[in-house]
């Protein structure tokens, strides 16, 4: 063996010291740090272990947000700190499943709790083995004071061996703690669940849409994935946004109707015994003939048991095998009317109820639209089959002054132009995201993309779309309603940043 001389050894140790404080500089200069990898499959963490959705609501309230449609030409710092925060939301995307008892260790079933006609009110509505009428026990918690809200209650078609109860709760009043249960001695009780509601600011009110949660959906992925997802989308809504007096969901609540898996995976979540739920029926929600054919499932009237609607029509928006119907409510200065525009009714059932409901409240000064069926689609293979729905809801918007029309459907995110009864566009205005339209003209359309990322459908040209999009991750918005403005916010829920904005300003 070639032994080398004292010289080479020296000189080589200096090689080796000088390249190893080259690496130590050029990792100090990078700031480097390690950040923890995402684990491919989503996991349930215990409250306490990350940072709650307050503390981080905290922090990004101290930053501005960042629109996803255009974050080109920022600053290389601004990039980097852009990516931390995002992966930063990305970790705390979690699941609530633990921070109170479930629903399962108990007798009752399918527990919802959805929106009163007005803010004074709540309904619930659930499923017991007992067939005697149950009741909600509620407690205001500061006053002690408890009381029960006795239910009608009949035998369940769609969940043999139980019993449909639909209760109301009345003199709910602002910024006050509940805590409740459903059921009754002989079926047994729900576990006890705590309900805050916001504060009284008159009139102003915040309110959430989602849409599309379509739970069962599956053709991207398992039903367990997007039950997981659904309920990280639920729990930060409900975490980030305490101040929203509801959440609306617009229409495919499950894929298949006649699934109680289905239904148990998109209702057994503890955020929505937190928020009352304004659901909207969907084309996989009720049965018609094609899709009994398909499906399998017994013709019943599944959206009718598991949801209590207030103002429910008995006779406008029935789907075929389903009591279900249009219904509408009241929050601050807003009417919210609800269609359930997948029936076979004629277009003139639709636009006497709407002129009928508008006329009771003539002096709401803001008038919201809801359905599941978009007017404006960009899904391509939509784009004709809703024609119809095109006309029909140009017409009832602009003939009743509606403000906004919210819907979903296309599993993909559209705003659209200002436009008239017979859906030609008002051009004069900015629509770009973040502009405000000042007294506009016409109804502007928005549809929410999916909440659970089931499906995405890509987008077509739109010629009444003023934004469009195809951002393939879980949307939600966020409105905000006062006096003279209705501010919506488009967000990516995992990494709350802003989608997309628009403010329609009306001082008449």
């Amino acid at each position: 063996m070639k032994r080398r001389s004292t010289g080479q050894k020296s000189s080589g140790y200096i090689r080796r010291i000088r390249i190893a404080a080259l690496l130590l500089l050029a990792l100090l200069a990078a700031g480097c740090r390690t950040e923890p990898k995402e684990p491919e499959i989503w996991v349930q963490e215990a409250p306490g272990k990350d940072e709650t959705g307050a503390e981080i609501e905290q922090e990004i309230q101290k930053e501005e947000e960042i629109a996803a449609p255009d974050q080109e030409g920022l600053h290389p710092a601004a990039e980097e700190d852009e990516a931390k925060r995002t992966a930063k939301e990305e970790r705390a995307f979690v699941t609530d499943y633990i921070s109170a008892p479930l629903l399962e260790t108990t007798p009752i079933r399918y527990l919802s709790m959805e929106i009163g006609g007005t803010a004074e009110e709540v309904r619930f509505n659930w499923m017991s083995p007992g067939s005697q009428p149950g009741a909600v026990e509620w407690k205001n918690t500061g006053t002690g004071e408890t009381a029960l809200f006795t239910a009608q209650c009949e035998t369940a078609s769609c969940e043999s061996g139980y019993y449909v109860n639909k209760a109301e709760v009345t003199g709910i009043e602002p910024g006050s703690t509940y805590t409740y249960r459903v059921g009754s001695d002989e079926g047994g009780w729900s576990p006890e669940y705590e309900y805050k509601t916001p504060e009284d600011t008159g009139d102003d009110f915040t309110f959430l849409v989602v849409s599309d949660a379509q739970i069962g959906q599956s053709q991207n992925e398992k039903m367990a994935r997007t039950v997981d997802r659904w309920n990280k989308v639920l729990t930060r809504l409900t975490n980030y946004v305490p101040e929203a007096q509801f959440l609306l969901h617009t229409g495919d609540q499950v894929a298949n109707y006649g699934s109680a898996k289905q239904y148990h995976g998109f209702m057994d979540h503890l955020p929505l015994y937190r928020i009352p739920l304004a659901p909207v029926t969907g084309n996989h929600d009720v049965p018609n003939e094609s899709t009994l054919e398909t499906m399998g499932d017994p013709p019943l009237p599944y959206f009718y048991e598991h949801f209590n609607v207030p103002n429910r029509s008995e006779t406008c928006g029935l789907s075929q095998y389903d009591k279900d119907g249009c219904y509408y409510f009241l929050r601050g200065d807003a009417l919210f009317i609800v269609l359930n525009s997948g029936t076979n009714q004629p277009v003139e059932t639709f636009e006497d109820y709407v002129a009928e409901v508008v006329g009771q409240y003539q002096d709401a000064k803001w008038r919201i639209l809801i359905e599941h069926y978009p007017a404006y689609s960009s899904v391509e293979k939509y784009q004709a089959r809703l024609e119809n729905d095109k006309e029909c809801l140009a017409r009832i918007a602009d003939d009743n002054f509606i403000d906004l029309v919210l819907t979903g459907h296309d599993h993909a995110y559209t705003r659209s132009m200002f436009t008239d009864r017979h859906s030609v566009p008002y051009e004069e205005y900015d629509y770009a995201s973040g502009a405000t339209a000042v007294n506009p003209k016409g109804t502007m359309y928005v549809t929410c993309s999916t909440a659970s990322g089931c499906l995405y459908q890509e987008l077509a040209p739109n010629e009444y779309a003023a934004v469009q999009g195809q951002p393939h991750a879980p949307m939600a918005l966020k409105i905000d309603v006062t006096e003279n403005e209705i501010h919506i916010m488009a967000y990516l829920v995992e990494t709350w940043t802003v989608y997309d904005e628009y403010t329609i300003y009306k001082d008449l």
